[in-house]
């Protein structure tokens, strides 16, 4: 919930966040996982365990948009993939997912799926879910390993704690597929064990702490580098207006180019950059409005805005 808030702004600014998308699924999953919450809300649609479905497909979902956010972040290759190759694995899952569920068929609502796991279509569901999650969390934290040592600190710590928490839920889906296999009999060496998710809540639990958190950190950094950076442009500003208006008036010019009421803080410097030397220009051979020391700081302010615009 807290990721999901975080990212409002990148959302209302972008039109389209994918760590927003995964963590609106994943929040939804988590309330529905409860028991007290997945019975009465299963109760409303018919007792079936039609949350159970419901559930998956938001987990499935969540996860989906979480492995692309973080591979477009840190992959440029996985960006240029045919869109068609990437959603494949989606696509099927999601398939699979409702074929297992209704060949399982309509049973009484329990918050407990691992009841019915004397059946091969019951097994095979939820062998599904493990396996995509198990998959998607470890292509994210080989891509992390991989990618963290070229990024910057803020980045560096948070994607540590997503490739932390990705492992950690690699490490117990493992776990909870071996159980699976083991209440339906394929593992009988092993012994008898009722599947029950309590064993790997507190593991559950972490990974998803890590993991949130570490999408957070970038964002909310990200977000004070932002207000920083307005703040330096918006002293800048303040600074060069005076240049400006010296050298418009020493060259007879009143403005250079037309104002755009709607230019952010940075064009609008610019574009006031341009007219003090638009106006030098004028000048021609005579004598410059403009000392060594305002020289020097307009060509400094362009370097630090080249840089800007390459971030």
């Amino acid at each position: 919930m807290l990721l999901a808030i975080a990212r409002v702004p990148a959302m209302a600014r972008n039109g389209k966040d994918t760590v927003f998308y995964a963590a609106v699924c994943e929040t939804g999953a988590m309330i529905l996982i409860d028991p007290d919450v997945y019975l009465a809300t299963d109760k409303l649609l018919g007792g079936v365990n039609l949350v159970k479905l419901i559930n998956s497909i938001l987990m499935v979902l969540g996860l989906w948009f979480l492995r692309s956010a973080v591979l477009n972040a840190i992959s440029p290759k996985y960006a240029n993939r045919n869109i068609w190759a990437r959603r494949l694995p989606l696509l099927a899952t999601v398939t699979l997912q409702v074929l297992f569920f209704f060949l399982t068929g309509f049973l009484p609502s329990t918050a407990t799926w691992g009841q019915y796991h004397y059946m091969l279509t019951a097994v095979l569901f939820s062998l599904m879910v493990i396996s995509f999650v198990g998959w998607s969390c470890d292509e994210v934290a080989l891509a992390c390993i991989r990618f963290i040592p070229r990024m910057r600190r803020s980045f560096k710590v948070g994607f540590s704690m997503v490739g932390l928490g990705c492992a950690v839920s690699v490490f117990t889906v493992i776990n909870m597929a071996v159980e699976v296999l083991r209440t339906a009999g394929f593992l009988a060496v092993l012994g008898p064990h009722d599947f029950t998710p309590q064993p790997f809540a507190v593991y559950e639990l972490f990974a998803i702490v890590l993991v949130g958190v570490g999408l957070t950190i970038p964002a909310v950094a990200g977000r004070g580098a932002r207000k920083r950076q307005r703040n330096r442009i918006r002293q800048i500003i303040s600074t060069v207006e005076p240049i400006r208006k010296k050298a418009l008036a020493h060259s007879r010019m009143n403005q250079v180019l037309e104002t755009d009421t709607n230019a952010s803080d940075q064009d609008r410097l610019h574009r006031m950059i341009v007219e003090v030397w638009d106006a030098e220009l004028a000048v021609g051979t005579g004598p410059s409005a403009l000392t060594d020391e305002e020289r020097s700081y307009l060509l400094a302010v362009e370097t630090e805005l080249d840089s800007l615009e390459r971030i």
